[in-house]
């Protein structure tokens, strides 16, 4: 090893070590720089290692108070890592079958060798290669964790820039039609990855694609339009529908990829931080029957992730996600509501039948005269029902007509308005989300008497 690259060697160990000796740290703050610069896989000049551990950065450390820049510099016996009994040609080889497979034993790979005849039978001694191969880090565990666990960190640029969306299995409500029957409520959320403000998020009963295009419309409505949709791999995520409304409104839409969540990882806090704060609160509500419905408890959440949430200081950036939000100048994309309502409607081909009628849903419906076996396009809210729009060869005809009217499923599915039961004994009578929807409301009043914009009527809110 000539002397230009031993200086190379020492310029990176001193950056990985410069906010270490550069300055004053806090009590703790070493440990903490220390981990998490171990955490990352880096390109360590003319070595196969990604890695570096705590410890080698602690003895870069102490090297450094010692003897300065100079002791970064490996000795010049460093070139001990080349072996003097295994041809380089062969030993690359080597390395090439460990990366391939990292299950591959030492044994395995000196057979490969004989037999591709890079090697003579005998030629190599295992204990010989296995310690090569160990020095350049070509072992199983640490290629797999190269390959696993190593990850960058990221955060967009400016507020809208990246929303994250997810779904979590929250918790049990009443069951709105069987007396005595649990139901899951699921807990579907769009959060800016800028400023992690949460631009919304609601309860639903249903992990279904309208549940969730709910959820962004609603978001959309509030907070402009993103530049870029992050989202889980699973199936609501990529419906045909779903992309089709991120390329009308020009959302890039990016999934995560396949058994890798850890690029979720703002999400899965957030959602840690609402089991661990507002989840065991809200089950106390419901035993105490003030939380019985998806109305009850989006009632409740609304305020908890006002006041819990938004107005918390985030251990990353050191302001209140609100804040954060709201004091970014990047300018927000906007799109008048009727357009964005368009957007948003389902889709559907049909085609007409004899009688002039098409079946939507479970209710059939009349189109206008001339269509008789024709393909139609049905363009309607699956929360509204009300208005069923016919469209064929991109032109937009008149709308459908109930023939038929029939209840629709979710129609029947109202939530059962029970009588409040028996309040059990409880030891303080506090809860904390009630609390913080007292203070939600007493700040809501608050703004309405300065004269600012009601959050929730304004388009602000959660």
């Amino acid at each position: 090893m000539d002397e230009k690259q031993r200086q190379e060697i020492a310029n990176f160990r001193y950056g990985l070590i410069a906010p270490l000796v550069t300055r004053k740290l806090e009590p703790g703050e070493q440990a903490l720089l220390l981990k998490e610069i171990a955490r990352h896989s880096y390109d360590i000049p003319f070595s196969t290692t990604k890695m570096v551990s705590v410890r080698t950065l602690e003895r870069y450390m102490k090297a450094y108070r010692e003897g300065g820049w100079d002791a970064l510099k490996p000795s010049p016996r460093a070139d001990q890592l080349r072996s003097k009994t295994i041809e380089p040609e062969v030993l690359e080889k080597a390395i090439a079958l460990k990366k391939e497979n990292p299950t591959r034993s030492v044994r395995q790979i000196m057979a490969i060798l004989e037999l591709a005849k890079f090697v003579q039978p005998g030629e190599l001694k295992e204990s010989t290669l296995s310690k090569q191969l160990r020095r350049r880090g070509m072992t199983k565990k640490a290629l797999e964790k190269n390959n696993n666990d190593s990850f960058r960190r990221f955060e967009a640029e400016h507020r809208n820039a990246c929303w994250q969306g997810d779904v979590q299995h929250t918790l049990y409500l009443p069951h709105p039609e069987k007396k005595g029957k649990k139901k899951m409520a699921y807990l579907v959320v769009f959060l800016d990855d800028y400023s992690r403000y949460v631009v919304h998020a609601q309860f639903y009963f249903e992990e279904r694609v309208p549940r969730l295009e709910d959820c962004l419309k609603k978001a959309i409505l509030k907070h402009g339009i993103p530049e870029l949709a992050y989202v889980d791999n699973g199936a609501i995520y990529s419906s045909h529908h779903f992309a089709r409304i991120c390329g009308r409104l020009g959302i890039q839409l990016k999934h995560t990829r396949p058994y890798r969540p850890q690029g979720r990882g703002k999400q899965e806090k957030f959602f840690r931080f609402v089991d661990q704060s507002f989840v065991p609160e809200a089950y106390d509500l419901i035993e105490q029957g003030k939380i019985q419905t998806l109305v009850d408890l989006n009632r409740f959440f609304a305020a908890w992730l006002e006041v819990a949430y938004h107005q918390k200081v985030h251990n990353s950036f050191k302001q209140r996600p609100e804040d954060r939000y709201r004091k970014c100048d990047h300018p927000i994309r906007k799109i008048p509501p009727n357009e964005l309502m368009e957007v948003f409607l389902l889709e559907e081909t049909r085609k007409v039948d004899k009688t002039n009628c098409i079946s939507l849903l479970g209710t059939a419906y009349e189109v206008e005269p001339g269509l008789v076996g024709e393909k139609v396009q049905l363009r309607f809210d699956p929360y509204d029902m009300s208005v069923i729009q016919v469209w064929k060869d991109e032109k937009r005809l008149k709308d459908a007509v109930v023939m038929e009217l029939r209840s629709m499923k979710w129609d029947k599915q109202k939530e059962k308005q029970q009588s409040e039961p028996e309040e059990t004994t409880q030891k303080t009578g506090l809860n904390y989300i009630e609390l913080v929807y007292e203070k939600y409301q007493e700040q809501q009043k608050k703004k309405h008497q300065n004269g600012f914009v009601n959050l929730m009527g304004g388009g602000e809110s959660i």
